[in-house]
């Protein structure tokens, strides 16, 4: 039993990324195979020391608590850096992610976070306690190993990459701010406000990713403790340790506590306080550790620490990713105040799971990591390369189907001019090619450079809201939120076999999910035109309400839903059904480039409850003074939400999600407003008739920023190449 241990599972789970990068057939049998296999990719003087036990102090409130880690070190006494995954998603697997480090010098480790995996206690999911256990690990478990050097690199995705930042809030700085042991991080993915990143978009709750991903991350850590396999110290001898009765015993209780974990954790969408932006949120956020610190005591939580500036950080995100609007946020405010040859960022046309592994640039990909060990051989072992200095931001611009090369995010004001685009109420024009062209005339105007007097004139367009009718299924969003897991095969196909079957995707047009939508769409364009970063839709608006709530199964679904996750349906108390069932509007904004046969293929969206507009103290039906479109420290209406009434007349702002796209010559641009996003967002079951009032006084405007050509090779340049996606690997590999 033994040893059928050692030869199946420990080489399946560690060494699994060699059957993938390499394409050989795992060794089975005799471990002289195994040894043999490893050596021939430079794996050769590898000692694996399976289940480790880092025992961390009571900090934060909590208690002692046993970790356990897994090490892949070099054998020998020559210290070396060691690369660390923190992480919640299970070590036996993650730790594959950095495995192609090793040869390249470092040792590497990876531990389970509380109450995850192997690990003891509950799960506190990005909570301080393991910003905490994190940085512990770094400095103090790590360097006092004779096979450490002292010196620390982080690398992961999502969870993993937002540790990276949160740990470094509580990392050991000397007395100039140097990191003592962190030296380098390379996050993918990363969160930045889980109040507006994950849980609720534009106060509406997000339905499809966070029950998603807790019910994921729950039954990774049921499985089986790896405390039962033993191993304390696997080396190339073949040398196997079988656990002892109290580990075995530690194991069990161990994974009895994640049974405990579940009711925390459903926490993030079951309990009815944190439907409101709180502390729950705050303690959990890369921004408390921002060197920019809100006025208004959002951050005080982070009792002043920050991500220190003589820290590197390399920042991986995408345009579909779930974490768009963090990722740039985390590199915009969050490395303000870095040097630039401290901070880079690469943002490609990925949702979350092609971008945690930055699909098609074999340079970020983990059967690699020939980019992150450039970055880490620069910033930890100090081989001078500063190959990122001149041009620190890598951005893939759709529509023109390449990289380009960037000194700065936000790009520079001499390189962006403003541009509005305004609602019409005159119908848009029939074209015969585009079926949706008749299908929605009713609802479908015109999206115009100038208004005219026929462009205010007319009935205002009425947005009706059925319940038993949602939007959402049929789109993009449904991809995003389901973190890019059914877009894998299109993304793959397009990325890594430069063959491109997205028209095959029901994701990749927004036509049958936008009939019954307002559209609005101009004309086709005369000119080539860039949106890159934010934008917003500006309008007007009155609603009135259906009293009664309609007798549909997505309302039995609701209610069953919320009897589940232990939320009794009553309408008359003040329950998390009632984000259902209260009087209020979602407001589903998309921005959708529409080619020359029809095909609408969303570019980015923007979500806004009615009850989550920034409302002004003075007048409630106006726009806050002290807001400011894509502050990310305003949260006003996200802890203190004002109602509508039904009738009156309010303006709305909605927050568009940043992008970088080129609609070509001969395109159309559409903005899409519905009243629902399901399954990605809890649906209001209230029916509407939501009125968008356009007149000479009351505007309906997008409002987004072009880029011009200007300054090309002093704050820009193209990334040369074949017309490939891994030009950019080859750009950044071969930069000096």
């Amino acid at each position: 039993m033994k040893k059928m241990l050692y030869l199946v599972i420990v080489p399946f789970v560690l060494f699994l990324i060699q059957h993938i990068a390499f394409s050989e057939e795992l060794p089975h049998g005799d471990p002289d195979n195994l040894k043999q296999a490893l050596a021939a990719h430079g794996y050769n003087d590898a000692v694996v020391q399976y289940n480790l036990r880092i025992s961390v102090p009571e900090m934060h409130g909590h208690g002692q608590a046993d970790l356990w880690a897994t090490l892949i070190k070099h054998a020998g006494d020559e210290p070396l850096p060691t690369i660390l995954v923190s992480t919640a998603y299970r070590r036996e697997l993650m730790i594959t992610t950095a495995l192609t480090l090793f040869p390249r010098g470092y040792n590497i480790l990876a531990f389970d976070l509380r109450g995850t995996g192997s690990s003891e206690d509950l799960w506190h999911s990005y909570n301080i306690i393991e910003h905490a256990d994190t940085a512990y690990v770094i400095d103090q478990w790590i360097p006092k190993h004779p096979w450490s050097d002292g010196k620390v690199g982080m690398i992961g995705a999502s969870y993993m990459g937002s540790m990276q930042l949160l740990a470094s809030g509580h990392i050991e700085v000397d007395d100039n701010g140097e990191p003592v042991h962190l030296k380098a991080l390379f996050p993918f993915v990363t969160m930045a406000d889980p109040y507006k990143d994950i849980a609720m978009h534009g106060g509406n709750l997000n339905l499809e990713f966070i029950p998603l991903w807790i019910l994921s991350t729950d039954l990774l850590a049921l499985f089986p403790s790896s405390l039962w396999l033993g191993g304390e110290n696997v080396g190339m001898d073949g040398t196997w340790e079988d656990p002892d009765t109290h580990v075995l015993k530690e194991a069990g209780k161990n994974w009895m506590d994640t049974l405990k974990s579940l009711q925390y954790n459903i926490s993030w969408f079951n309990d009815p306080e944190n439907i409101l932006d709180n502390e729950f949120y705050d303690q959990k956020s890369p921004m408390i550790y921002w060197p920019i610190k809100n006025e208004n005591g959002h951050n005080s939580i982070g009792d002043n620490r920050t991500i220190p500036k003589n820290l590197p950080v390399f920042l991986v995100g995408g345009w579909y990713d779930i974490f768009t609007r963090g990722t740039l946020n985390n590199y915009q405010y969050g490395l303000s105040a870095h040097d630039v040859e401290d901070k880079a960022m690469m943002i490609g046309p990925w949702y979350h799971l092609d971008g945690s592994v930055g699909l098609g640039v074999s340079g970020l990909m983990p059967t690699t990591n020939a980019i992150p060990a450039r970055w880490f051989d620069w910033k930890i072992k100090g081989i001078e390369d500063p190959f990122m200095v001149d041009f620190p931001v890598l951005l893939y611009v759709m529509g023109e189907k390449k990289w380009r090369a960037e000194k700065s995010w936000p790009l520079p004001e001499s390189r962006l001019e403003e541009k509005t685009f305004y609602l019409s109420k005159q119908k848009a024009s029939h074209d015969w090619r585009d079926w949706f062209s008749h299908f929605n005339r009713k609802n479908n105007y015109r999206l115009v450079e100038e208004t005219c007097t026929r462009d205010l004139k007319g009935d205002h367009p009425i947005l009706h809201h059925n319940p038993k009718m949602t939007h959402g299924i049929l789109s993009r969003s449904t991809a995003r939120w389901m973190a890019g897991g059914i877009s894998l095969l299109t993304q793959a196909s397009r990325y890594l076999l430069n063959y491109n079957i997205d028209h095959t995707a029901f994701y990749e047009d927004e036509r049958l999910d936008e009939t019954g939508s307002l559209t609005f769409t101009s004309e086709k364009l005369k000119e080539d035109i860039e949106m890159t970063g934010p934008m917003t839709l500006t309008f007007y608006a009155k609603t009135t309400f259906d009293e009664s709530v309609p007798d549909s199964w997505l309302v039995k679904l609701m209610k069953l839903f919320f009897s589940v996750t232990g939320n009794e349906v009553d309408e008359d108390d003040n329950n998390l059904d009632n984000l259902t069932l209260e009087k209020d509007v979602q407001w589903v904004v998309e921005v959708n480039d529409v080619y020359p046969a029809g095909r609408a293929k969303n570019i980015t969206s923007g979500w806004l409850r009615a009850t989550h507009r920034p409302w002004d103290d003075a007048n409630e039906h106006e726009i806050d003074s002290q807001y400011t479109p894509f502050d990310p420290f305003y949260g006003k209406p996200d802890r203190t939400p004002k109602a509508i009434d039904d009738g009156e007349l309010y303006r709305y702002i909605v927050e568009i999600w940043p992008t970088c796209n080129v609609f070509r010559k001969g395109h159309r641009i559409r903005v899409s407003i519905s009243s629902s996003d399901f399954p990605h967002l809890l649906p209001v079951m209230v029916e509407s008739d939501n009125t968008i009032v356009i007149d000479d006084t009351h505007p309906a405007a997008l409002n987004f920023k072009t880029v011009n050509t200007d300054d090309e090779g002093v704050t820009w340049k193209w990334i040369e190449g074949e017309g490939k996606f891994d030009d950019v690997t080859d750009y950044v590999l071969s930069n000096e």
